[in-house]
Parts: C-alpha cells; sequence; structure tokens
C-alpha cells in the first residue's frame, strides 16, 4: 500500500486506503452494513484493478463520513487542481496542552513543507506529483493555522 501521507491519491486509491487504513477489517463491512450494500459489490467497487465495479458518489459520501479521512480531501482538492480545505477544530473545554499540541503540529508541517520543497528542488525540475505534495503541505500548514487561530480566538471569547 503506498504512504497516503506522503502523497496526493487519486480518488479511487484514497478511497480505497481509507477504508484499509485503520486496520479495522471490519469498517468496510460496516459502511456496507449501514448502506444496505453488498459487502462484496462494495469492496469491488473500491478496489481500482477490478474492472465490472467503480465507486460512485454514494460511495465516496459514505467512506468520508464514516472515517474523515484527509487523504480523500487531499485527492478532490488536487482534482480541482485550485482547491483547499480545512476543518474547523471542536473548541468545547480546550485546554493548555491542546494549544501546546496544536503548536507542535504547525511546526511539524512546517517542516514537512520545507523538506517537500527541499527534495523537488534538488534535480531543477517540480514534477507534477512533487508540486501536488507540495500543495498538500502548503495547504497542510494553513489548516493547523487556522485551526490555531481559531482555538485562540475562542479563548479570546471567553475571557472577554
Amino acid at each position: 500500500m503506498i504512504n497516503k501521507k506522503e502523497k496526493v491519491l487519486p480518488l479511487s486509491l484514497a478511497l480505497r486506503a481509507a477504508v484499509y487504513a485503520k486496520d479495522d477489517q471490519s469498517l468496510i463491512s460496516r459502511i456496507a452494513e449501514k448502506n444496505c450494500w453488498n459487502l462484496t459489490t462494495f469492496r469491488n467497487s473500491l478496489c481500482p484493478t477490478t474492472t465490472t465495479h467503480k465507486a460512485n458518489i454514494h460511495h465516496f459520501e459514505a467512506v468520508l463520513n464514516e472515517t474523515r479521512d484527509s487523504g480523500i480531501m487531499d485527492s478532490v482538492c488536487a482534482i480541482h487542481g485550485n482547491a483547499a480545505w480545512f476543518e474547523l477544530p471542536l473548541l468545547e473545554n480546550l485546554g493548555k496542552a491542546d494549544f501546546i499540541m496544536k503548536i507542535c503540529k504547525l511546526a511539524q508541517e512546517q517542516g514537512d513543507l520545507s523538506l517537500s520543497i527541499a527534495n523537488a528542488i534538488g534535480d531543477g525540475v517540480i514534477s507534477s506529483d512533487e508540486l501536488a505534495v507540495i500543495q498538500k503541505d502548503v495547504m497542510d500548514l494553513i489548516r493547523v493555522a487556522s485551526s490555531l487561530m481559531a482555538m485562540v480566538q475562542h479563548q479570546h471569547e471567553l475571557g472577554a
């Protein structure tokens, strides 16, 4: 399986990776059962080598709803080519540890972005795949910074 953290996958592969990523063999079964789908047909729809079945919008919605997998959103943004997404944080009961963890995540994302840019410019040519990874890393950094800003704003409003 491709390491989906390092690459923006095509949507069909991102959907498949999302249902198998959590080492939970029953996840795909639960999604099929919740939606009254035949498990074998659903599994075949998510398999990129199966030519008789393809994932549809209902599969997309069900997998995204159940997994909330960021790789799916990264794929959709890559398809669009000029889009980004971010998830707003849950703002109830924020503690100092939440802020520290988010600040650490911000530093990690900045490091990932720096590394992907350094790797891409190493040979003097930025490929389409490298550009997609850089765009993903930039958006990851923006997502974390936006989330941190929402947390700070919420904390400010509580104190005011």
